[in-house]
C-alpha cells in the first residue's frame, strides 16, 4: 500500500506539471468571476484565482462548510502528504455519514511570496481531488504567509464554517496590522472555528506564532503542535463537521500554561451534551457536577497534542472543573443542543452493516461511525493491516529490546535476554524478585538493571556477587603495619615497606617549573596509571609536598599534594587527603592516599587512578638527602661505581660477640634498640636479618645515619610480639631481639644472639586505656592545619588516680559513686596544644533534648557540689568528677556529651559563678564526644572509693648507660643477653 501510495503520489505530481494548474477542475463549468483582493496587501501577491458557483449554499445551511488553508512550501511536503490521505479519510467518512448534506468545500493555498490559487466547490470529490495535486515548491525561509490566505479564505466561506490551517512555520505577515484586524472581525462576523495544526519558527512565544493562539481563542478552536499526521485527525475534523450550525452555545474558554488550575462555568436548560476540547501539555480534566459529584466523561479522541470529551445530559447550573498540565494549553466547553432529526439513523444495523468485518460500528455525539478495530488502519467502511513492524513506526512497538514479527490486525515481539513479552511489548524482567532467575549469592545484594542484574556483597564480604565469602581483611588480621590483600578462598598479608616500587624523577619537585605552561596548551606528567606502593627517592625530594604547589610546577598540568602531615611509625598504615591543584584553586579536586613510615624513616604511598588524567604528584625538594654523609666510624669510597659509607677498619671497640649491646630508648609511641652497624659487622652478623619475637619486625637503617641499625616496636600488646605486665602503679613492655649471620657465615641465617629488653612506664590516664582489655570510651578526630590529625579519647575511670578504667559496654553507678571523667589527646608532639572542656552535659538518651549540664561555657554549673573539674586548658588533657545520679534524680540511664577545644596554647577558663568570663590562647577547632550508656544501680550502697589525685610520684627505676628517656618515661631497662648455641632457636 505504501507503494502504491508513492507511485499515485508521483503519477498525480507529473499530471500537474505537465497540464498546469488550469486543469485541476476538468469537469466544472470554467465560468468564473474575479474576486476583488484589497490593496493594502504590499508584503506579497495573490495568484489568479476563480470562483465557481456556490448557490448549492444558502444561509440556512444545516452543517458546517469546510475552508481548508495550506502552505504549499518546500518544507511542507512530509505534512501535504500526510493531510492528502487524512482528507481522504475523511471523505469517506462524510459521503457515508448521514450528515452528509451539501456544503460548500474551499481550499486556498499560501506560499512565499505567492499566495493561492483559491478554489471553491460544492462537490467534496471535486475538492479532495483538488487537495491531491496540491505539491510543494519555493519557499526557502521559515516563516510564511499564514495570514493572507486564511483572510482570503474567510473571505469566501459561509457563515458557521469549518477552518483548517496547517502549516510548519509561523506567520510571516502578523505583523500586517489590517490583515489580522481584518481576520478578528470575520471570525466574529461569520461564528467560524478554526483549528490550526502548526509548529513554531522560534519560540512559541514570539508573536508570529501567538497571534494563531489568538485567532484559534478567538474562534473557540485550536492551536495544535508537534501533531502527528493520522487518520486519527480525520475522526476529529468529522467529529465537529457533523455538528449542525447553530447548535452549540459557547461556554467557557482559557488558554493557560498553570499546572493546576480549577474554575467554573454556567450550563443552561435544555443542554443535550457538553463538549469538551483540550489541545497542549494536559494531564487530566475532571468535571464536577452542581451537586459535587465527578461527571462522566466520554472520551472521543485522545492524541498527546489533544483531547476531546463529551458528557450526556448535564443537568443545569454551575459546574467547576480541575486541570492538571505541564506546560501551555488550552480548553474549550460548549453545550450542544441535539436535534432529533439530525444525526438520527433510523436503522442503525443498516448503517453499521456498511463497516468493513474488521472495523467496530458505534455512534458518538451526533451519529453513528465505523472506526477500523485496533491493528487496523482506514477509514472504517475499508480497513487494512497495520504493520506495526514497519520500521517508521514510533514508538518501535517492542521498546528496542527486541525484534517484531508483523501478524494479521497484530504483531509479535521476539524478546532479547533479560525482557519479557507483557502487555503486547517487551518489558523488563526483575530477575530480583525470583532467587532462581538471578545468580547471585545468597549473602548477595541483587539490584536489577534495564535488561540485566548486579549482584553485589555485602559489607565485610569479598567476592563479585555470584560468589561472597568472608572478608578476613575487615577484621585485620594481618595485625599491625601490614596490609591485607584478599584473595579468593584466602588471604594475603604483607608488608608495603618490603615491596613497593621506587619512582625517582628529578621533575616531581616543586621547584621544578616548566614555563611552557604559561604559553601552550601543557599537560606534561600523569599519573592517573598509577596503582599500588611506591617510594620517592632522588634529587626531587623523598616525600609528597604537604603545601600547595605554584601554577606549572612538577611537570604536570594539575599538581597533587598532600593537605595532611605524614604518619609516625606507630600509627602504623593511614589514610589520608590528596588535594589536587588547577588554575590556581590550590584543591580543585580531592582524592586518598594510603601512606606509611617504613623503618629507616622514609615513607611509602599507595597511589591509585587520579581524579582527572593530567594529574601527578609532587615531592618537597627540601627532603633530599645527601647520599655520602657518613658518620665518624665510616669513610665514604666508591664502590662498584658509587659512593657510599663504608666501616673503618678500626671503628669497633667492641672486642666480644657477648658485648654487642643495644642503646634502648622507650619512647611515649615505641620502643627503639639502636646498635652501630660497625660492631655488627665485625662479628659477621647479617645487619638486615635483626628482628623480634614476631619476625616480620625487622632491623633498618635508622633514618638519615649510615652506621646504625635500629628495631621498633610499637607501644601496644602483641605487635611485634610485645608482652605487656601491669603491677597497679606501672606498666612493663617486654620483647627479645635476635641477631643471625651473614650469608658469608656457616651458620647463615640462624639465630646466633638473643637480647632481651623491657621498658618500665608509670601507669597514668593513657596507659591504663591501653592496657586495658576493654576500656569503655568514646572518641573522635580532628585535623590540624600543619599537624596532622588529632585523636581525641573520653573515657570513664573510678577513682581519682585515673588508673582504673571503666570495661566492658556499660557502666552501673550507685546515687553515691563518683564518676571521674577524663579526656586525652593523642599525636606526637602534643606539648604545643591543650585541651578545653567547653560543654560537658547528661542527656537520657542519644537523641534526647533533656540536658543536665555538668560543665558550662568551659565552668562548672553551680547545682550541685559533686561538680568537681580538675584540670581544663592546661595541657592535652582534660579531667573532672562528678556523683553523676546524686545530680541527676530522674533518670535511670544517661549518656555523657563532651564539646572540646583545642587549643594552641593553654587556654585555662577564669569561672566566676557558673560563668566563664574570659579564655587565652587561640582555638583552633572543636569536636564532640558521647559515652554511654550509664545506669543507675537500685537499692545498692556503694562506698566512694578513696584515692589520690593523681599526682602521685613513682620513684624510677635504674637504667643501664645508654637508657635514653622522654620526659615522661620513668625508666628503661636492658636485661642481660646471652649468647646461645647455634642449636637454640629462641
Amino acid at each position: 500500500m505504501a507503494m502504491e501510495r508513492h507511485i499515485i503520489g508521483l503519477l498525480l505530481i507529473l499530471f500537474t506539471y505537465t497540464s498546469g494548474r488550469s486543469t485541476i477542475f476538468p469537469s466544472i463549468d470554467r465560468n468564473t468571476t474575479s474576486y476583488p483582493f484589497n490593496p493594502n496587501y504590499t508584503d506579497y501577491h495573490y495568484s489568479n484565482s476563480s470562483i465557481y458557483n456556490v448557490s448549492c449554499i444558502d444561509a440556512k445551511a444545516v452543517f458546517p462548510s469546510l475552508t481548508l488553508v495550506v502552505d504549499t512550501t518546500g518544507s511542507m511536503s512530509s505534512y501535504l502528504y500526510e493531510f492528502q490521505d487524512i482528507v481522504r479519510f475523511l471523505a469517506t467518512r462524510l459521503d457515508f455519514s448521514s450528515a452528509n448534506a451539501t456544503r460548500q468545500y474551499t481550499l486556498m493555498e499560501f506560499n512565499d511570496p505567492s499566495v493561492g490559487p483559491l478554489h471553491v466547490t460544492c462537490s467534496p470529490t471535486e475538492f479532495f481531488n483538488a487537495v491531491y495535486y496540491l505539491y510543494t515548491y519555493d519557499g526557502g525561509d521559515c516563516p510564511e504567509y499564514a495570514m493572507a490566505g486564511l483572510l482570503r479564505a474567510l473571505e469566501v466561506s459561509p457563515l458557521g464554517s469549518f477552518v483548517v490551517l496547517v502549516t510548519d512555520a509561523s506567520a510571516k505577515d502578523s505583523g500586517n496590522t489590517y490583515v489580522v484586524s481584518r481576520i478578528l472581525s470575520l471570525l466574529d462576523s461569520l461564528k467560524v472555528k478554526v483549528f490550526i495544526f502548526a509548529n513554531p519558527c522560534g519560540s512559541i512565544y514570539d508573536y508570529d506564532f501567538q497571534v494563531y493562539k489568538e485567532i484559534a481563542a478567538r474562534s473557540y478552536g485550536f492551536v495544535f503542535q508537534n501533531f502527528s499526521p493520522s487518520s486519527k485527525i480525520a475522526d476529529l475534523l468529522n467529529f465537529f463537521l457533523k455538528i449542525p450550525v447553530n447548535s452549540t452555545t459557547r461556554l467557557f474558554s482559557v488558554d493557560n500554561n498553570m499546572y493546576y488550575y480549577n474554575d467554573s462555568f454556567l450550563v443552561p436548560s435544555n443542554l443535550t451534551s457538553l463538549i469538551i476540547s483540550v489541545s497542549g501539555s494536559i494531564y487530566s480534566v475532571t468535571l464536577y457536577t452542581p451537586s459535587g459529584a465527578v461527571g462522566n466523561l466520554e472520551t472521543f479522541f485522545s492524541e498527546p497534542w489533544g483531547h476531546v470529551y463529551y458528557l450526556n445530559s448535564p443537568r443545569p447550573g454551575i459546574w467547576s472543573f480541575v486541570v492538571y498540565a505541564s506546560d501551555s494549553y488550552s480548553l474549550r466547553i460548549e453545550g450542544y443542543r441535539g436535534n432529533s432529526s439530525i444525526g438520527d439513523v433510523s436503522n442503525g444495523s443498516s448503517f453499521c452493516s456498511a463497516c468493513d468485518r474488521n472495523s467496530i460500528c458505534k455512534k458518538d455525539l451526533v451519529d453513528y461511525i465505523c472506526v477500523c478495530g485496533e491493528g487496523f488502519s482506514g477509514n472504517g467502511f475499508s480497513c487494512y493491516d497495520i504493520n506495526e513492524c514497519d520500521t517508521y513506526v514510533w514508538p518501535d512497538p517492542c521498546n528496542h529490546v527486541g525484534y517484531c514479527i508483523n501478524t494479521y490486525g497484530s504483531y509479535n515481539c521476539v524478546c532479547f535476554s533479560g525482557f519479557t513479552w507483557e502487555n503486547k511489548t517487551c518489558v523488563d524482567i526483575d530477575e530480583c524478585l525470583e532467587p532462581k532467575l538471578s545468580n547471585c549469592d545468597p549473602q548477595a545484594e541483587c539490584v536489577n538493571n534495564y535488561g540485566s542484574y548486579s549482584c553485589y556483597c555485602p559489607e565485610g564480604y569479598y567476592g563479585d556477587g555470584y560468589t561472597c565469602e568472608i572478608d578476613e581483611c575487615k577484621n585485620d588480621v594481618c595485625g599491625f603495619g601490614r596490609e591485607c590483600v584478599k584473595i579468593p578462598g584466602s588471604h594475603i598479608c604483607s608488608d608495603p615497606c618490603f615491596n613497593y616500587t621506587t619512582l625517582n624523577e628529578p621533575t616531581r619537585s616543586t621547584s621544578y617549573h616548566d614555563y611552557h605552561y604559561y604559553y601552550y596548551d601543557y599537560y606534561g606528567r600523569s599519573d592517573y596509571y598509577l596503582n599500588g606502593w611506591y617510594r620517592f627517592t632522588g634529587s626531587g625530594g623523598t616525600q609528597l609536598a604537604e603545601f600547595c604547589p605554584s601554577v606549572g610546577s612538577c611537570y604536570t598540568r594539575c599538581p597533587m599534594w598532600l593537605s595532611g602531615s605524614h604518619p609516625k611509625p606507630s600509627d602504623g598504615i593511614v589514610n589520608d587527603t590528596i588535594c589536587i591543584s588547577d588554575a590556581g584553586n590550590c584543591c580543585q579536586w580531592t582524592s586518598y592516599v594510603m601512606m606509611k613510615t617504613c623503618p629507616g624513616g622514609f615513607y611509602i604511598y599507595k597511589f591509585s587512578r587520579t581524579p582527572v588524567y593530567y594529574a601527578g604528584y609532587c615531592t618537597d625538594p627540601g627532603t633530599i638527602t645527601d647520599s655520602c654523609s657518613c658518620a665518624d666510624d665510616e669513610e665514604c669510597k666508591v664502590v662498584g661505581g658509587r659512593y657510599d659509607c663504608y666501616c673503618r677498619s678500626d671503628s669497633s671497640t667492641v672486642t666480644a660477640l657477648e658485648d654487642i649491646r643495644p642503646v634502648l630508648s622507650c619512647g611515649s609511641q615505641e620502643i627503639k634498640a639502636s646498635f652501630q652497624k660497625c660492631d655488627l659487622q665485625k662479628f659477621n652478623l647479617d645487619t638486615k636479618n635483626i628482628h623480634l619475637i614476631d619476625n616480620t619486625c625487622v632491623g633498618f637503617s635508622d633514618f638519615n645515619t649510615t652506621n646504625i641499625i635500629s628495631v621498633v616496636s610499637i607501644l601496644k600488646r602483641g605487635v611485634c610480639g610485645n608482652d605487656l605486665e601491669n603491677n597497679g602503679t606501672h606498666v612493663i613492655y617486654k620483647n627479645t631481639i635476635f641477631l643471625s649471620m651473614d650469608a658469608a657465615a656457616s651458620l647463615a641465617g640462624e639465630n646466633v644472639l638473643s637480647i632481651r629488653y623491657s621498658c618500665v612506664y608509670p601507669l597514668d590516664m593513657q596507659l591504663s586505656l591501653e592496657t586495658a582489655l576493654n576500656p569503655l570510651k568514646g572518641s573522635g578526630t580532628v585535623d590540624m592545619e600543619g599537624s596532622g590529625r588529632l585523636e581525641v579519647t573520653m573515657a570513664l575511670y573510678k577513682d581519682s588516680s585515673y588508673t582504673k578504667p571503666y570495661e566492658g559496654s556499660q557502666v552501673i553507678l550507685a546515687s553515691t559513686t563518683n564518676l571521674f571523667i577524663g579526656i586525652l589527646l593523642k599525636i606526637g608532639d602534643i606539648s604545643q596544644y591543650a585541651v578545653q572542656m567547653t560543654n560537658c552535659y547528661a542527656v537520657p538518651s542519644i537523641n534526647s533534648t533533656t540536658r543536665y549540664d555538668i560543665i558550662k561555657n568551659s565552668c562548672p554549673v553551680m547545682q550541685d557540689s559533686s561538680i568537681k573539674v580538675i584540670e581544663n586548658g592546661v595541657s592535652e588533657s582534660g579531667r573532672f568528677s562528678v556523683q553523676l545520679f546524686g545530680y541527676i534524680k530522674d533518670s535511670d540511664v544517661v549518656y555523657l556529651h563532651c564539646d572540646i577545644h583545642i587549643c594552641t596554647t593553654t587556654c585555662i577558663p577564669t569561672c566566676t559563678g557558673a560563668r566563664s568570663l574570659s579564655t587565652t590562647g587561640s582555638v583552633s577547632t572543636d569536636v564532640g564526644l558521647n559515652i554511654g550508656p550509664i545506669y543507675r544501680q537500685a537499692d545498692v550502697s556503694f562506698t566512694t572509693p578513696r584515692g589520690g589525685t593523681g599526682d602521685d610520684i613513682i620513684t624510677q627505676g635504674q637504667h643501664r648507660d645508654g637508657c635514653n628517656l622522654s620526659p615522661r618515661e620513668k625508666s628503661c631497662l636492658v636485661k642481660d643477653k646471652d649468647s646461645i648455641s647455634p642449636d637454640d632457636t629462641n
